[in-house]
C-alpha cells in the first residue's frame, strides 16, 4: 500500500525548512554556533562540577568524561536520524539544557546529603552529574552529523570539522576572557542569544537578530543572583549569603555574621576571626626558624593568619595569593582587622602564580607554605622536587621551608600516611633536614643546618620568650601541646623509613594520594584501592597495551576498515597530550587558568588548519591516515621526553598547534573509512568515536595513568598505541588489495 501524502502545508514546512539550512552559508553558520555554544556549555559545566565537587582531578576527568560521552553518543545517533531543523536550532537549545543541568550541580549538596561546609563527592554524586550534562552533550553531538551532510562531497567532514573547531576555539577565547567572570547564567545567556540571532539572520530575519541577545543580557543579572541564593540555601550553610563573586579561578560565596565564613568552589576556606586554630599555627611555623625576618607566606591569607605573624617583632610578609581578585575582596569582606593587617607597611600583599613569586624578592629567611594538598596536577605544583629545589635557591644560607601536609599523625597507615611520606621524601632531594610537627595537620620544617630545624618544646619555647612576642590568643604555655614531644618521636620513626617515592614534575605521585583522600572520605576500600595503586607496578599498564595493539593488529589482518577505532585512537592521543602538556605548563609556569585561552586557542587552531588542509586527501586512502598517526607517534615521545619540562616556552604552545594540527588532519580520512563515502554517517561515526576516546583519556590520563606511571611512560604508551593502529590500517588495507 502507497503511503498517505503528508500535508501539504507540512511538505512545504519541510521542504523549505531543508532548503535554508542546505544554503553554504546557512550551513556554515549551523556549524561555527555549534562550535561556539558547545564550547561555552562545556566550561560552564566543567566550571560547576570542579565547584560542586570542590575542585578535585576526578570531578574535572569525571564531567568532561561525560560531556565527550555525551557527545559521542548524540553523534552516533546522528548518524541515522534527526531533521535539519533540530539541526539549525540546537546550537541555541544546548545552552538552555545546560542551564538545567547546572540548576542540577547547585543543587547538589541537598541531593546527595553533602554535609554543610563538604563538598560532594564524585562518587556520591555520578548520578547527578551524568543528568547534568549528557542530555545536552547528546544534543550537541546529535546535530554534528545533521548539519555535516549538507556539505557532502569531496571534503564535506573535514570542512564541517574544521567550521565546528572554529567555532570552539571563539567560543573558548570569549568565555575565557570575556564570561568567565559575568557567572554561569551570563555565560549561557550569551551563548544562546548569539545562537538564536544568528539563526532568525539566516532565516532571512536580521531585524530580529538582536532581540536574543538583548533579552539574553537582561536576564542574566538577576538570573545569577537568584542561582547564587537558591545555591546557598541548598547548601544548608547558616546565615545568608552576604556577597559572592566568580573569579577567574574560583567562585568565592561569603556569609555575614561572626565568624564570617568564606567558601571556595563550595568548601569552607576560612572563617575569620579563627583563634584557636590560625595563631598557633602561625606562631609555631615562625618558630621553626631562630629568627625570621623575611617570610614569604603562600595561603592561610583569609583565616587569620597574617595579623597572628604580625605580633611577632621584625617580621616582614610577603603574602601570595594566587588569586587575584580574592585578594583584593578579603579586606573588604572580612572588614576592619583583616584590612589592618594587609595595610600595614610590613606586609605586601601580591596577587601571583606561586611558581612566579618564590623567585622575586628573595632571599628569604623562611617560605611558609600552607596552601592545600596536591588534590589535582594545579595544586601538584607547589609540592613537586622541582618546587622544592626553586624554594631551597630562594631561602637564605639559614633558611628553613615549612609546608603544611593535610593528615594528622594520629594514623598514620594507607593514603594518609603514604602522603605524608612522599611529600617528606621530596622535600629531602633539596634538604638534608626534615623535621615534623605533629598535629591534626602536620608540618614539616626543611633546612640546610641542623642545629636550625628543631621542633623541640623547649627550644621553640626559648626562641618566643627571646623575641619578645605578646599575643593574647597564643603563649609559651601552648608550645608543649602543639609541639607533643611524644608524638613527635612516633612521627619522626615513621619519617625516617626512605622507601617512599619523590613526587615530580613528570611522575606526580602525591595527586592520586591526596585525591583519594579528598575524594573516598569514609570510604576505607576506595582509600585502600588507592594506596595499593600508587604503590603497585605499572605492569597493568603494559597488558593494556598489548591487548589493544593485539585486536587492532588482529582486525586489520582479517580486513577490517578500522575507521571507528582510529578516531577513537586519535581522540584519546588528542586528549592526552592535551592533558600533558597543560600539566607540564603548570609544573613549570604556573596555573593556566591566565593563559587557558591562549593555550586552547593553540590547539584549536591547529584542528582548524589540519581538517581545511585535509579536506583535497579525503581519500587518501588509508595510507595517508597511517602516515598521520606515525607522525602523532613522533609527537608522543617529543613529549615523552621531557622536553616540555625543560623548555616549556619553547615548545609547549608549538607542540599544542603541532597537536591540533594532526588531529584536524585526521579526521577527514577517519571519517571516510568509518562511513565509506557518505558524508553524514562518516562524520557521525567519526566524531562520536573521536569524542568516545577522548573522554576515556579525560577521566583516565590526568588522575591515574600519570600519577601511577609518569610522563614518559604515558607518552611512549600513546606513542605505541598509536604506531600500532597505523600498522593495524596498513594490514588491513594490504589484505582488502589482495
Amino acid at each position: 500500500m502507497p503511503c498517505q501524502a503528508a500535508p501539504r502545508h507540512a511538505r512545504e514546512g519541510h521542504n523549505a525548512d531543508v532548503r535554508a539550512l542546505s544554503l553554504p552559508g546557512t550551513a556554515t553558520t549551523s556549524l561555527v554556533t555549534l562550535g561556539f555554544t558547545t564550547s561555552v556549555a562545556q566550561a560552564v559545566l566543567l566550571r560547576e562540577g570542579m565547584t560542586a565537587l570542590g575542585g578535585s582531578e576526578l570531578a574535572w576527568g569525571a564531567v568532561l568524561a561525560l560531556w565527550l560521552w555525551g557527545m559521542g553518543i548524540g553523534a552516533w545517533v546522528g548518524t541515522r536520524g534527526g531533521g535539519r531543523g533540530f539541526a539549525a536550532l540546537a546550537p541555541g537549545l544546548v545552552p538552555v539544557l545546560v542551564a538545567a543541568g547546572v540548576v542540577l550541580m547547585r543543587a547538589a549538596p541537598a541531593l546527595t546529603g553533602t554535609v554543610t561546609g563538604e563538598a560532594a563527592t564524585t562518587w556520591r554524586g555520578l548520578w547527578l552529574w551524568a543528568a547534568a550534562v549528557i542530555v545536552p552533550a547528546a544534543v550537541g553531538g546529535w546535530s554534528f552529523p545533521v548539519a555535516a551532510a549538507t556539505l557532502s562531497g569531496a571534503g564535506g567532514a573535514a570542512t564541517a570539522y574544521a567550521l565546528e573547531s572554529g567555532g570552539a576555539m571563539a567560543g573558548g577565547l570569549v568565555f575565557t576572557f570575556l564570561l568567565a567572570q559575568q557567572g554561569s547564567v551570563a555565560a549561557l545567556c550569551f551563548a544562546a542569544g548569539l545562537s538564536l540571532a544568528a539563526w532568525l539572520a539566516t532565516r532571512g530575519r536580521p531585524w530580529l537578530a538582536v532581540l536574543p541577545l538583548a533579552v539574553g543580557i537582561a536576564v542574566a543579572a538577576p538570573g545569577d543572583r537568584a542561582l547564587a541564593n537558591a545555591g546557598w540555601r541548598w547548601s544548608g550553610r547558616a546565615g545568608g549569603l552576604a556577597a559572592w563573586r566568580e573569579t577567574r579561578q574560583q567562585r568565592l560565596e561569603f556569609s555575614a555574621g561572626s565568624p564570617a565564613a568564606l567558601y571556595a568552589d563550595g568548601r569552607l576556606l576560612a572563617s575569620f576571626p579563627d583563634p584557636y586554630r590560625a595563631a598557633p599555627r602561625a606562631h609555631l611555623a615562625l618558630l621553626l626558624h631562630p629568627n625570621p625576618k623575611r617570610v614569604l607566606l603562600l595561603g592561610g591569607t583569609a583565616d587569620g593568619t597574617v595579623p597572628a605573624m604580625l605580633r611577632e617583632p621584625g617580621v616582614r610578609l610577603t603574602v601570595v595569593e594566587e588569586d587575584a581578585a580574592l585578594a583584593r575582596l578579603l579586606p573588604v569582606w572580612f572588614g576592619a582587622p583583616l584590612a589592618a593587617a594587609f595595610a600595614d607597611q610590613r606586609v605586601t600583599l601580591i596577587g601571583s602564580d606561586p611558581l612566579r613569586a618564590v623567585g622575586r624578592g628573595g632571599p628569604w629567611d623562611e617560605i611558609v607554605l600552607l596552601d592545600g594538598d596536591p588534590t589535582t596536577l594545579r595544586h601538584n605544583r607547589t609540592r613537586t622536587a622541582e618546587f622544592f629545589h626553586a624554594c631551597a635557591g630562594a631561602l637564605a644560607a639559614d633558611g628553613v621551608l615549612v609546608v603544611r601536609v593535610g593528615v594528622g599523625d594520629t594514623y598514620l597507615g594507607g593514603a594518609g600516611g603514604r602522603l605524608l611520606a612522599v611529600i617528606a621524601a621530596t622535600l629531602r632531594e633539596s634538604f638534608p633536614q626534615v623535621t615534623a610537627v605533629p598535629g591534626e595537620e602536620v608540618l614539616l620544617a626543611a633546612g640546610r643546618e641542623p642545629a636550625r630545624v628543631s621542633a623541640d618544646p623547649a627550644v621553640l619555647a626559648e626562641r618566643w620568650r627571646r623575641r619578645g612576642a605578646v599575643d593574647p590568643e597564643f603563649g609559651p604555655e601552648m608550645i608543649p601541646l602543639v609541639a607533643d614531644t611524644g608524638r613527635a618521636a612516633g612521627l619522626a620513626a615513621f619519617l625516617a623509613d626512605r622507601r617512599a617515592p619523590v613526587n615530580r614534575a613528570r611522575h606526580p605521585r602525591a595527586v592520586l594520594l591526596a585525591a583519594a583522600l579528598h575524594e573516598a572520605r569514609g570510604s576505607p576500600p576506595l582509600l585502600a584501592a588507592a594506596r595499593a595503586l600508587e604503590a603497585g607496578s605499572t605492569v597493568p599498564l603494559l597488558v593494556c597495551l598489548a591487548v589493544v595493539v593485539g585486536v587492532l593488529l588482529a582486525r586489520g589482518a582479517r580486513g577490517a576498515s578500522l575507521g571507528v577505532e582510529a578516531a577513537a585512537v586519535v581522540g584519546f592521543a588528542s586528549m592526552a597530550w592535551w592533558l600533558l602538556l597543560l600539566a607540564g605548563w603548570q609544573a613549570t609556569m604556573g596555573s593556566v587558568y591566565a593563559e587557558v585561552g591562549a593555550l586552547s586557542a593553540a590547539f584549536m587552531a591547529g584542528l582548524v588548519v589540519g581538517s581545511s588542509a585535509a579536506r583535497r586527501w579525503s581519500s587518501a586512502g588509508p595510507g595517508y591516515l597511517a602516515g598521520v598517526l606515525m607522525g602523532g607517534a613522533g609527537v608522543s615521545l617529543l613529549i615523552a621526553s621531557g622536553a616540555p619540562l625543560a623548555f616549556p616556552r619553547t615548545t609547549i604552545v608549538p607542540l599544542l598547534l603541532l597537536a591540533g594540527l594532526l588531529t584536524g588532519a585526521a579526521f577527514p580520512a577517519v571519517a571516510s573509512l568509518a562511513g565509506r563515502g557518505e558524508t553524514r554517517r562518516g562524520a557521525g561515526r567519526g566524531f562520536a568515536a573521536d569524542e568516545a576516546g577522548a573522554g576515556i583519556a579525560a577521566l583516565a590520563v590526568g588522575l591515574l595513568v600519570l600519577p601511577w606511571a609518569g610522563m614518559i611512560a604515558v607518552g611512549v604508551g600513546i606513542a605505541v598505541v598509536q604506531a600500532g593502529t597505523a600498522a593495524a590500517i596498513a594490514l588491513s588495507a594490504r589484505r582488502r588489495l589482495g
